[in-house]
């Protein structure tokens, strides 16, 4: 295309530093949480407890960072240097309307000036472009978007 092509391993590089501060954060809470549910439970007395609530709210938390663990995972799998000429994970697809990057959830990110979006091989938006070419069109959301190049 032309040569403000964004280069997949610095997308790939900006949504790894992204998930891994994003886990940071969860892990951060969760050890919070932790901390406050083993205060309440040292001082609560037998007939006042209120950490169900908190138990519950800690094992949602913990099972979202094991999938935040494993889309970074899936992150670090990809190989930066591979070509492609079809939407699948690890392309870069670039329409019409916005830049996206097979890969794991990041709603927005930037390299160099360009905005990208992350998007996970279980999204809706994926299913309408998997396969697709340079040329194709799909629609999402009452969005017209073509294809202008993949790589």
């Amino acid at each position: 295309m032309t040569d403000t092509r964004i280069s997949k391993a610095q997308m790939l590089h900006a949504c790894l530093i992204k998930q891994q501060l994003i886990i940071s954060d969860f892990e951060h809470e969760v050890k919070n949480l932790r901390a406050e549910i083993t205060r309440h439970d040292d001082i609560a007395s037998q007939d006042h407890r209120g950490t169900p609530e908190r138990n519950e709210m800690l094992v949602r938390m913990e099972h979202e960072l094991m999938f935040l663990k494993n889309e970074l995972m899936m992150l670090e799998k990809i190989d930066e240097d591979k070509q492609s000429d079809e939407v699948e994970l690890g392309a870069v697809v670039v329409t019409d309307q916005r830049i996206f990057f097979i890969s794991t959830s990041v709603d927005f990110a930037e390299v160099n000036g360009q905005s990208f979006f992350g998007i996970s091989t279980k999204a809706p938006i994926y299913h309408l472009m998997k396969g697709k070419k340079e040329g194709d069109c799909f629609e999402f959301s009452g969005v017209r978007y073509r294809i202008l190049e993949v790589y």
